[in-house]
């Protein structure tokens, strides 16, 4: 099948290069501010043909879902993630002669012998390339290489954007040079290797897609962007010289370089609520501090013995139980929503610690009481993030039954209300406060929830956190309706006006960077987050860090950090604004929607700012209120007496949050008093890895009261 389609692909391509990427009229060059949408423009060219690759993408993507979903879960059933690993290892030895020449062909030596010394190594004492003793005994690495970026490297353009099915070719030169790359590859040659290649291959392959396109408004979309940014970092050979450098490093004894260990801020003498500092932490800036969130992981979600597929994996993400409620009507799509139900006193999972031997279990007339957590997440936040699921592993741990929702902030949400867009606090509230009393009523009718029985605790992050204090105090005007008894927040913006200004300030990093620059830059950041993502970060204990302290210190500029961080909000925004113009159009919207071209609209769309989607959109929608009534109204003073006189409610802050005004601070103090913890740093949701942190939380999530006042409410 591989070889008929690459047999295919230069009379294809030729008549493309004819037809589509040779003509039509060439679109404005990208220019600062350097959005997503620029960047991408600036690093592939033109995408003429949009529909084709979009259809060729959906067949890729039918295929990943209908297809190798089923067969992989037959297949990494039956072996285990050692053997199917270790058949991969050997595919790649075979591909050898492929990346010897292409980088012999570019005067890349080193890599040439480097790949010669790989593959005489491997094949021996490897037995014929199952093992990887080059790169485990003698630091000797892959350097990924093919002709595509050999074709590169002698200054052949990409032509236009092309995508085939089940093909990793991103454009018509790597398409044409994938023609070279199977004729040195020695699989070829194997009668019916090829075959067993691509099922092994597109099985190991198959979770690494699902992470990168699972949420995504725009499937398509995200995995071109993402596979744009690793196949320029391949060109540069940005992962071999990386791991080249730190095998060098290691061979001098050069140790990675620590933060600088600074003295904690000295707690403000007018604060009343509880003050906290992390020793060891060693902070680097706000923002730089708020990337570290990413070092916050589940524990148990990477299974060494079976694939994601397999029905013997023991992944934490697999144990979830996907479940739907409705919002609107019959006309809107249902919320999908993660639960774990919470596993029997003394049960074990694989690397977690019996129940019954956590601290924080409450016992109760010697039986252990039922504890429902409910999660909300921060903006843009899946209840399948790398946040969410760490926090309801945690909680889980220990003795926890957790239901998880996406943000209000995701087109999933916003769909679910029927296109409702978010960002106006009270009625974000309300929709948050239905969706849990759906969730609470769909556990109910399935037998995984008694309400009579179970302590329920609402804990947010971030955004998420705003939202649990505005149900807060939905919850104490209707009388606790949903017998909710514990609200938690986690550094909640006070001010969302002020995050917004906030966000769109860093929006402006980068604004002086010419082209070379910018690419260059985002390159940068993508090989350093793709390294410092691809370790398993364990919990910082600062009470026992151990011998060898592990480096949590992100290793990117504070330029980089900005950068990251606007493109994250930036990201955010985009998924519900398209949803919304695709269903009934946006007017502050000029450019239409469509399925076959929409360059022009996510041009037109990145180039929002939070400030913009507030006074754009929003408040038309909002009319009569005024703009100022929507920013007064998405501010937890609007409501400030409620939280002062609530006994339900735990804050866990941190001072140096870049989100906060010192006004902020002040209001938090004010209203909380004894119910607010502060650390000292952390910047946004940048200490959850702490071990302080995350016990603060179990503790602010138990409830003194006992179980039977339950059946009062």
């Amino acid at each position: 099948m591989k070889l008929l389609l690459m047999r295919l692909i230069a009379p294809v391509a030729a008549l493309l290069v004819a037809a589509g990427c040779a003509s039509g009229p060439e679109p404005p060059p990208a220019e600062a501010p350097w959005t997503p949408s620029e960047l991408v423009f600036e690093l592939s060219g033109r995408d003429p043909i949009e529909g084709f690759n979009r259809s060729m993408f959906a067949v890729t993507d039918f295929g990943m879902n209908y297809v190798v979903d089923p067969l992989g879960r037959v297949y990494t059933s039956i072996l285990p993630r050692p053997a199917i690993e270790k058949f991969n290892n050997l595919c790649v030895n075979l591909e050898f002669p492929t990346r010897a020449f292409s980088t012999l062909l570019r005067a890349e030596f080193k890599g040439s012998w480097d790949e010669l010394c790989r593959f005489l190594i491997n094949t021996t004492i490897g037995i014929a390339g199952l093992f990887d003793p080059a790169a485990a005994w003698f630091d000797i690495y892959s350097t990924e290489s093919d002709f595509g970026q050999t074709f590169a490297a002698w200054g052949i353009g990409p032509g236009c954007t092309l995508i085939l099915p089940f093909m990793s070719t991103l454009n018509v030169r790597d398409g044409i040079a994938s023609i070279f790359d199977m004729a040195f590859d020695i699989k070829t040659y194997i009668p019916y290797a090829g075959y067993a290649t691509a099922l092994n291959r597109m099985v190991v392959a198959h979770r690494v897609y699902e992470k990168t396109v699972r949420g995504s408004q725009d499937k398509y979309r995200t995995f071109h962007e993402m596979a744009l940014l690793r196949r320029h970092l391949l060109q540069k050979m940005f992962f071999y010289h990386a791991q080249n450098a730190a095998a060098e490093a290691r061979a001098a004894g050069v140790e990675p370089e620590l933060p600088p260990d600074v003295p904690p801020p000295i707690k403000p003498k007018e604060y009343t609520a509880l003050w906290r500092t992390i020793p060891g932490y060693r902070p680097q800036s706000p923002v730089l501090d708020s990337m570290r969130v990413a070092m916050f992981q589940p524990q148990n979600n990477d299974d060494p013995w079976y694939f994601r597929l397999s029905v013997f994996n023991g992944d934490f993400e697999k144990k979830c139980d996907k479940r739907e409620i409705r919002l609107a009507g019959e006309e809107a799509p249902e919320l999908e929503y993660g639960f774990w139900e919470a596993e029997p006193p003394g049960k074990e999972s694989k690397g977690e610690e019996p129940l019954e031997k956590s601290p924080l279990l409450a016992d109760l007339d010697g039986r252990r009481p039922d504890k429902l957590l409910i999660l909300l997440p921060g903006i843009g936040g899946n209840y399948f993030g790398g946040t969410a699921l760490a926090l309801a592993e945690l909680f889980h741990r220990n003795g926890w039954a957790v239901a998880a929702l996406d943000s209000t902030f995701t087109w999933q949400f916003c769909e679910a209300t029927g296109g409702r867009l978010p960002g106006f606090l009270p009625r974000d509230g309300q929709n948050v406060h239905r969706a849990i009393e759906l969730v609470l009523n769909d556990l109910k009718e399935a037998e995984l929830f008694d309400p009579a029985s179970t302590r329920i605790a609402l804990m947010g992050y971030s955004f998420g956190a705003m939202h649990t204090l505005k149900v807060a105090q939905l919850e104490a005007r209707s009388g606790n309706r949903l017998g909710i008894d514990r609200f938690v927040a986690i550094n909640p913006p006070v001010d969302l006006h002020y995050a917004m200004k906030q966000a769109d300030k860093l929006a402006g990093t980068g604004s002086d960077w010419d082209a070379a620059k910018a690419t260059e830059t985002v390159l940068a950041i993508a090989g350093k987050a793709m390294g410092a993502m691809s370790q398993s970060y364990p919990p910082y204990d600062p009470e026992n860090p151990g011998e060898k302290p592990v480096n949590y210190g992100v290793p990117i500029s504070q330029e980089e950090a900005d950068y990251i961080a606007a493109l994250y909000f930036k990201m955010s925004m985009r998924g519900v604004l398209l949803s919304v113009h695709r269903d009934r159009g946006i007017p502050a919207l000029s450019t239409p929607y469509s399925w076959s071209g929409r360059a022009a609209l996510y041009r037109e769309v990145d180039r929002f700012g939070f400030e913009d989607y507030a006074e754009k959109i929003i408040a038309p929608e909002l009319a009569p209120l005024t703009l100022e009534d929507l920013y007064a109204a998405s501010t937890l003073r609007d409501f400030a007496p409620d939280l002062e006189r609530n006994p339900r409610i735990r804050v866990v802050h941190n001072y140096d949050d870049f989100l906060l005004s010192e006004d902020d601070r002040e209001f938090l103090d004010r209203t909380f008093g004894s119910r607010l913890t502060w650390f000292d740093h952390g910047g946004h949701l940048g200490n959850l890895y702490v071990t302080t942190v995350q016990e603060t939380l179990l503790e602010m999530a138990e409830l003194p009261e006992p179980i039977s006042e339950k059946g009062q409410k």
